[in-house]
């Protein structure tokens, strides 16, 4: 028995061991959390697989519908436009998700071909059974979709916005033509697709397939000032019901010079009256004639509101040349401002086929325009381009914008002009004609003194010279008379009235800091009013291009282009323009 008792505590002391050795042996517990992992793994790689195919549905289906409501958006589109939704729908194999389709179109009358404006929003949901989802209680999964797609250019407006300062009669850098051929050539282009064929190869002939009076187009060139024409500040000044005034000082030259607060709207003016710029010349010499023109007076300079036909834009775009200072602010305000309805009473008036002798005509089909910015189907685009930065802007002070000069004009018999100038320091006038004082201007009823020089005899055998003395009150010619500023710039540059050192210097300067500013708010401006604005950089710096960038609607709404890509450019925004354009 002892033995076998014995033999019985040595096996359960074995056994003993074996289960304590067993319970602290940890050898493959990892194996346990591996499986947990694994299947926790496995659950969230069914779950990616579950979107993965609801994204993938999703995409389809939105593709799908995407190119559904472009097509029957299109103004060429014969059929329904919600058949043609539901078609599409049908040949992708997603016939029954379409869940809405809505088309609006403006109150017409007369034949579909006649429409101009069409608007087709749709939605779809398609399900989509889970693989591993439904673990989670998520049966079935939905993939939605929803879009709208418009176009219309019933109501398009476009200011075309050029640089035509001196740079631009420089050779491009890649296409070895100027500047200004480059953007010529271009911009022909971009017209032909706005008012004759969006979609035809360019050309100058054929048939336009643009219906009359939906697009206008007006020309804006600008150096360092922007010149209009009389008839449109007449127009402007006229017109009944019109908000503005415009300055009548002089009738050399018409441009207008705006404050800084004028830049932080949209419309043309802050105030009421607006001013026109002096007729003067900062550039010339005192002894030159008055010929580098602030506010220039060649036709080709002269904005062209409402162009309706392509063929009269390639002329007037044909005409563009190069010279000035670059002014993009004025060029932008200007573009801005004929999209503005409050210039519609002055562009109503040009319009009149009874108003006679008008250099400058609008198409009378754009006698509702410029619209009104919440104008149903209406669109107002500027299309900005620049080669250059702001430069240095000249303006007169007010107190030398009209009113009485110092200067004060004689004509003698002979019809020879001379000119006094007043000092008020001392009180005296200062003739040209003999670099004498006077107690008053040199004229008729003004006393004089001559001095004479005779002289006699050969110079071989000598020769004397006397001089005498005479003096006398004139009495031939006209009286002097005092000329107003405006008379002064137009027959002297700036130069030659600041060669009078008792005379002050008339002119303000605005600098590039500001007009960049400047250009800045009147972008943002404008944007607010619902304008869409491209901008194009031609061959500029990288800062003139941010400057761009931010005037652009947005940044892809910017382009930086050289000689050669510049003509891209204008058929891509032109393209943007035309095309059927996805709105959600």
């Amino acid at each position: 028995m002892s033995g076998k008792f014995e033999r019985k505590l040595i096996s359960a002391r074995n056994m003993r061991r074996q289960i304590d050795a067993f319970r602290q042996d940890e050898g493959g517990s990892i194996l346990l959390f591996a499986l947990c992992m694994l299947i926790l793994m496995l659950w969230g790689g069914g779950m990616a697989v579950d979107m993965m195919r609801l994204e993938s549905q999703r995409t389809h289906l939105q593709n799908t519908l995407d190119r559904a409501v472009l097509a029957a958006a299109d103004l060429t589109q014969d059929e329904d436009a919600k058949a043609v939704v539901t078609d599409y729908f049908d040949k992708a194999g997603l016939s029954g998700y379409l869940t809405d389709v809505s088309v609006t179109t403006p109150n017409v009358s007369g034949s579909a071909k006649s429409l101009s404006y069409r608007k087709v929003t749709a939605s779809a949901t398609i399900p989509v059974n889970s693989f591993f989802m439904d673990m989670l209680g998520y049966d079935t999964l939905f993939a939605a979709a929803g879009g709208a797609a418009e176009q219309g250019i019933e109501k398009l407006e476009i200011s075309l916005v050029v640089d035509v300062s001196g740079s631009m009669g420089d050779p491009s850098t890649a296409s070895g033509k100027t500047k200004l051929f480059d953007l010529q050539e271009a911009a022909k282009q971009f017209g032909f697709h706005m008012l004759c064929n969006p979609h035809a190869p360019v050309s100058s002939s054929g048939n336009c397939n643009v219906e009359q009076g939906t697009v206008s187009i007006s020309l804006v060139p600008y150096a360092e000032q922007v010149t209009v024409h009389n008839d449109v500040f007449d127009a402007v000044n006229e017109a009944e019901n019109s908000r503005y005034d415009i300055s009548r000082e002089h009738r050399y030259s018409a441009c207008a010079t705006f404050d800084s607060e004028d830049f932080g709207t949209a419309v043309l003016s802050v105030s009421d009256d607006i001013k026109r710029t002096g007729h003067f010349d900062p550039w010339n010499n005192a002894d030159e004639p008055v010929e580098d023109l602030v506010c220039k007076t060649d036709d080709w300079r002269i904005v062209r509101p409402m162009v309706a036909h392509h063929s009269d834009l390639n002329h007037l775009i044909n005409n563009l040349r190069a010279g000035g200072n670059t002014s993009i602010d004025l060029g932008m305000k200007w573009g801005a401002g004929l999209l503005d309805p409050d210039l519609r009473p002055a562009m109503q008036l040009i319009a009149d086929p009874a108003r006679a002798g008008g250099a400058v005509s609008v198409d009378p089909e754009f006698t509702d325009r410029p619209y009104n910015y919440e104008t149903p189907g209406s669109m107002k685009i500027v299309v900005l381009m620049t080669d250059g930065a702001n430069t240095t802007q000249h303006q007169l002070k007010q107190n030398y914008r009209y009113g009485d000069s110092p200067v004060w004009r004689y004509v003698d018999n002979s019809n020879k002009s001379s000119y006094s100038i007043y000092n008020a320091e001392i009180d005296k006038y200062y003739y040209t004609g003999d670099g004498e004082w006077y107690d008053d201007a040199y004229g008729k009823g003004t006393e004089y003194s001559v001095v004479t020089v005779t002289c006699t005899g050969n110079w071989w055998r000598g020769r004397t010279c006397k001089e005498t003395t005479s003096s006398g009150t004139v009495t031939n010619g006209s009286i002097a008379v005092q000329m107003t500023y405006p008379e002064v710039w137009e027959t002297f540059p700036i130069d030659w009235y600041t060669g009078w050192s008792w005379l002050e210097d008339p002119l303000d300067y605005v600098y590039r800091t500001e007009k960049d500013e400047r250009l800045l708010n009147v972008c943002a401006a404008a944007k607010r009013e619902g304008v869409h604005i491209y901008t194009i950089g031609f061959e500029t710096t990288s800062a003139t291009n941010t400057l761009l960038a931010q005037c652009a609607s947005t940044p892809g709404h910017h382009f930086s282009s050289d000689g050669v890509d510049i003509y891209q450019t204008f058929a891509v925004i032109a393209s943007s323009i035309n095309k059927l354009r996805l709105t959600q």
